[in-house]
């Protein structure tokens, strides 16, 4: 049965993960805010993000077709706002990629940020310069395209966060909606969980990541700085960010260029993401867990007898299934331990809601929106440092009664206000202002050309060659018949672009085809040796459709199979086209 809260809209466009995404987790997390959706009385229209990486043109323009049918007032990435930020077209001329929510269908777009703006901008800048001399300039300017779009509206959970977002710019106007993350369903205490026969109730334990595969970077100037920004963080506490940012301060500005560790570099994202999300993460884990005094239980990918790893952790090797089967685990031992992500500098991850909401006990690392939100029996199951963590668990194995209280103080405060269905409604409401103001605005049109010129038909120069095993054009009653062979990468048609596309201002080439079966991709290739750039993929769609593919001043169109059996398209028209003005 649906809520009976008056919300300020009433369909929801969601973007939805894949089912593998993040050993599960992102679609598991999915369901349930999907389902928190429904239980509100809103109706939804799920966007598989798989159908934009890689962007899929005949899964697009159905999805297209399929929302504006729908007529929604918002759209929102479930579990996190990447999701939404991951669903955008082929690039143009000028490299944008132009999101779907909030470009083409004009929709404010609720952003609920986990690492921001690190785990944005992974997403964003893609892709990834592997090294200083692979990096590009201008991606703050892309960044603040993307992630100060009027129309998107942002969900912090951390104000430290927020503070890196403004002073970067890349915000829009207005502060975000603040809300931690909720206690969702399926941890929630059904009567208290007892223990099963072989728990071990005085035990430790944590429940997390660790990523301990070999750093594909080779040693570098940028790897020692990333050793010497982790080991002042551990030592002084406070932001990652703060303590990288007074690192690269300290480098004469032409070793900061030469490295690329500017925030207009491509590179220095990529650099960022990792260091904060993979190295630091694992470094703090060990050396909090290390100290902890006691042995402590490791659930999830601890890889035991490799460097660094401290020898009172024990591994219990497997993937927990997210929901009760993993509030169940939380349930077994007398502490579990949390060690946030250091992307977090004020907030905190779903997971201590879970574990209070299971009937658990935590203690993390002290984070000041919990203790905030839980007062004094918040500050009471935080710590600072491995010295006060080891007194923490020493102080509470003891004292079960103590914890109960604790954990039922924090539970009772966590199911009076941060359950998901209500968070979600002050979300949406917190939403409102921004929706009037932006849900009428037009959309955007896919790839509109401005003042565009069709130059040349270029449909009767589609040939494919006898070296390209299985391919064949064929003409048809109307335009060609391409049929693949069953390799993935197997070519199967092409167009050499005329002298004329040198001469034109914008050339492009606009095509209408019906992929009848498999997945046929569309790209270029400037000359023999040059890579192949600018794909676009179609699927099978029920009717053609028309799109448009940025072309260089000389090379090759081709025509390839993008699915793993043969592929077959009816290719109805070509145009080289022109942009006067675009």
């Amino acid at each position: 049965m649906g809520s009976t809260r008056r919300l300020p809209v009433a369909r929801v466009a969601v973007a939805s993960p894949p089912a593998r995404w993040f050993h599960g987790i992102s679609r598991t997390l999915y369901d349930t805010y999907w389902r928190a959706l429904r239980d509100l009385g809103l109706e939804t229209i799920e966007v598989p993000v798989d159908a934009f990486v890689p962007p899929d043109m005949g899964r697009i323009s159905e999805l297209l077709a399929d929302v504006r049918a729908f007529r929604p007032q918002l759209a929102i990435g479930l579990p996190l706002g990447n999701l939404a930020l991951s669903c955008r077209l082929p690039a143009g001329r000028d490299g944008w990629r132009p999101n779907f929510f909030a470009d083409v269908l004009g929709l404010p777009t609720v952003c609920q940020w986990d690492h921001a703006p690190f785990d944005l901008a992974d997403q964003l800048l893609t892709p990834h310069a592997a090294s200083p001399e692979a990096s590009l300039p201008g991606a703050l300017p892309r960044l603040r395209r993307a992630l100060a779009h009027p129309r998107l509206i942002h969900w912090s959970r951390d104000d430290g966060q927020t503070a890196i977002m403004t002073e970067l710019g890349l915000l829009p106007p207005g502060r975000p909606i603040f809300e931690l993350p909720p206690a969702l369903p399926d941890f929630e205490l059904h009567g208290r969980m007892a223990a099963t026969e072989g728990d071990v109730l005085e035990s430790v334990a944590f429940i997390g990541h660790f990523y301990q595969e070999p750093a594909t970077r080779p040693a570098c100037p940028s790897t020692a700085l990333a050793r010497r920004a982790i080991a002042d963080w551990q030592a002084d506490g406070g932001s990652l960010w703060n303590s990288l940012s007074g690192a690269i301060a300290a480098l004469a500005p032409s070793e900061r260029a030469g490295l690329a560790l500017e925030h207009d570099q491509s590179f220095f994202w990529g650099f960022v993401h990792r260091l904060v999300v993979h190295d630091a993460q694992t470094a703090r884990r060990f050396t909090l867990l290390g100290a902890a005094g006691v042995p402590v239980t490791c659930y999830g990918n601890l890889q035991t007898g490799a460097p660094g790893v401290p020898p009172s952790l024990g591994a219990v090797p497997g993937h927990i299934p997210f929901g009760r089967p993993l509030a169940h685990v939380m349930t077994r031992h007398a502490i579990l331990v949390d060690v946030m992500n250091p992307g977090f500098i004020d907030g905190i991850s779903h997971k201590p809601m879970a574990a209070f909401a299971a009937g658990g006990f935590m203690l993390l690392d002290r984070k000041r929106h919990f203790v905030e939100a839980f007062g004094e029996a918040g500050a009471a199951v935080s710590y600072d440092g491995p010295d006060e963590l080891a007194a923490k668990i020493d102080f509470f194995l003891g004292r079960p009664e103590r914890r109960r209280e604790l954990g039922d103080e924090i539970r009772a405060r966590l199911l009076q206000r941060h359950r998901l269905s209500d968070v979600l409604a002050r979300v949406l409401g917190a939403a409102a202002d921004s929706i009037r103001s932006t849900v009428e605005a037009p959309p955007t049109p896919i790839r509109a050309p401005t003042r565009p010129i069709k130059v040349k038909n270029l449909l009767p120069s589609l040939r494919s060659h006898a070296a390209w095993t299985g391919a064949a054009v064929r003409r048809g009653l109307v335009g060609r018949k391409v049929s693949t062979g069953p390799g993935r990468w197997g070519y199967a048609a092409a167009i050499e672009l005329p002298e004329i596309v040198g001469r034109l201002e914008a050339p492009y080439l606009q095509v209408t085809l019906h992929v009848e079966e498999g997945r046929i991709g569309i790209g270029t290739i400037a000359s023999a040796d040059a890579p192949f750039e600018g794909e676009q993929l179609f699927g099978k769609t029920a009717r053609p459709i028309t799109a448009t593919l940025e072309l260089p001043r000389a090379g090759t169109v081709v025509l390839r199979n993008a699915a793993g059996a043969p592929s077959r398209a009816r290719i109805l028209t070509a145009y080289l086209c022109d942009r006067h003005g675009g």
